[in-house]
């Protein structure tokens, strides 16, 4: 996995999210939103819950980079660490 900033907490209660963290919580958010839109279940809450969280949050600056682009490619990862062992 590709290194992550950590989420800091501040004297006054805020927390300060950067980089690519920021990227990754975005993310989550848009597969959230398409897994349920995609599932078509009656889930309100959870609906309603995510539409708050991303008036909160705002919009992301920018195209939003794709799961792998934050995190690695998996596969890729797995290769190399059975590469590192052997």
């Amino acid at each position: 996995m590709k290194y992550m900033h950590k989420a800091i907490w501040q004297s006054d209660g805020n927390l300060v999210i950067r980089g690519n963290t920021r990227a990754l919580l975005f993310r989550a958010l848009e597969d959230v939103r398409a897994d349920i839109d995609q599932r078509g279940e009656d889930a309100d809450q959870l609906k309603r819950t995510l539409a708050a969280l991303q008036e909160v949050l705002g919009a992301y600056d920018g195209r939003l980079p794709s799961a792998t682009e934050l995190l690695g490619d998996p596969l890729q990862q797995r290769v190399s660490r059975n590469l590192l062992k052997g």
